[in-house]
């Protein structure tokens, strides 16, 4: 996957980033922060780092909240610890500002990019005597992968140098006994990584090209949704339903269903199949790699014709009459070819995705159901006029 030039350049020198450093306590460092980051006058704050304490300026593009969760999760604070007081649903607020200003999704990859661009480096200690799958997993985890898919998603990419595959036990034992030495959480083994020289500024967050669906970074794509919204897109195409969304990101269906009907807003469309489409069409979710045919076996012309129309922007029960219009089938083939694809993808988001990665769904196929003039207004973004026609709320496929 090409990467973004403003992900890969070096972060700014660490000296450049450093500003008041004493002189090194003694003594092991500390792992995490058992209380909020003391507030000097005009913004300032001290930091603790690993090895060092830096007396710091808040960035002038930063609330005092914003700062003081910044410097927390770093320390490797648990999220639920910092929203778990009357003012959680700002916390939670703070995180998804910071992250959209750093264009990540993750935790992880807002600690990582934090050090890149805001906080001093910390370190170095001494390099660690690790095994190559424990250095692979740990160098890895600074991808801005979303949680649910980290450990598959690592399993499927690394390679031991012989070529060997990772299991998901062999990565989920390594994070386990990274987050046991350093008794803290994974977003918070990004500081020990740095410190270790495991990680570095030079790196980026950006993963691999994976097998599951991706969201793009903040602040890409024709329509612009926060970090939450952008993971409950990604989740949802993965053919998880709302509960299991609501799951993976660690919070309720309630919530997942919202950021899903704020995101149909967005995009102009009225069903969870159309939006799947529309944010593949527009790049709010990364386009999968073109892997060929379905299941390696041609298929049938009726199967192609029926997937085709599944982002058809109309409610689930006319969706099958909807597609014989279109394409002049009868209703008995229409409803034998959505039943194999709902059997072999479990859900027609997934179906959806699916098709996009196996070449019979691009950003020709429109969502407008039949009849439909195109009457929407059309949006602009960088110079390029797209139609995002697609009128009601309809099913959750």
């Amino acid at each position: 996957m090409p990467a973004d030039s403003s992900e890969l350049a070096p972060a700014r020198e660490a000296e450049r980033r450093r500003t008041s450093a004493t002189a090194p306590v003694a003594g092991p460092a500390p792992r995490r922060l058992s209380q909020p980051p003391a507030e000097l006058p005009h913004g300032e704050v001290t930091v603790t780092v690993t090895g060092r304490r830096h007396t710091m300026q808040r960035p002038s593009n930063y609330s005092p909240l914003q700062w003081e969760v910044a410097t927390r999760l770093v320390t490797g604070t648990p999220l639920s610890q910092l929203a778990g007081t009357a003012k959680g649903t700002a916390v939670h607020q703070a995180v998804q500002a910071i992250q959209a200003r750093l264009g990540v999704l993750t935790l992880r990859a807002t600690v990582f990019r934090l050090y890149q661009d805001v906080l001093p480096v910390p370190g170095p200690y001494a390099a660690l005597d690790l095994d190559p799958v424990t250095r692979m997993v740990w160098e890895a985890l600074r991808w801005d992968i979303l949680d649910a898919d980290l450990v598959p998603g690592l399993a499927a990419h690394l390679r031991l140098p012989d070529g060997m595959c990772l299991s998901s036990d062999t990565v989920t034992g390594a994070l386990d006994r990274l987050t046991e030495m350093f008794r803290t959480t994974r977003h918070g083994l990004i500081r020990f990584g740095f410190a270790h020289g495991v990680l570095t500024p030079g790196q980026s967050t950006l993963p691999p090209v994976l097998g599951t669906p991706a969201a793009a970074p903040p602040g890409a794509g024709a329509w612009d949704p926060s970090p939450a919204h952008r993971r409950a897109l990604a989740l949802r195409a993965s053919g998880r339903d709302v509960a299991s969304c609501a799951r993976a990101d660690a919070t309720t269906p309630h919530a997942i269903t919202g950021r899903l009907s704020h995101c149909r807003k967005l995009a102009g469309v009225r069903t969870q199949r159309a939006l799947i489409h529309r944010a593949l069409c527009d790049e709010v979710l990364l386009r999968p790699a073109v892997r060929g045919p379905a299941d390696g076996a041609a298929r049938s012309r009726e199967e192609q014709l029926v997937w085709q129309h599944l982002p058809l922007d109309v409610p689930d029960a006319a969706l099958p009459a909807a597609i014989c219009a279109l394409t002049g089938l009868n209703l008995t083939t229409v409803h034998g070819c959505l039943r194999g694809l709902r059997i072999r993808y479990r859900d027609d988001c997934a179906a959806i995705y699916a098709g996009w990665a196996h070449a019979v769904l691009d950003n020709s196929v429109h969502a407008a159901p039949a009849g439909t003039a195109h009457t929407d207004s059309p949006r602009t973004t960088g110079g390029t006029t797209r139609d995002l026609t697609g009128p009601t709320e309809g099913g959750t496929r």
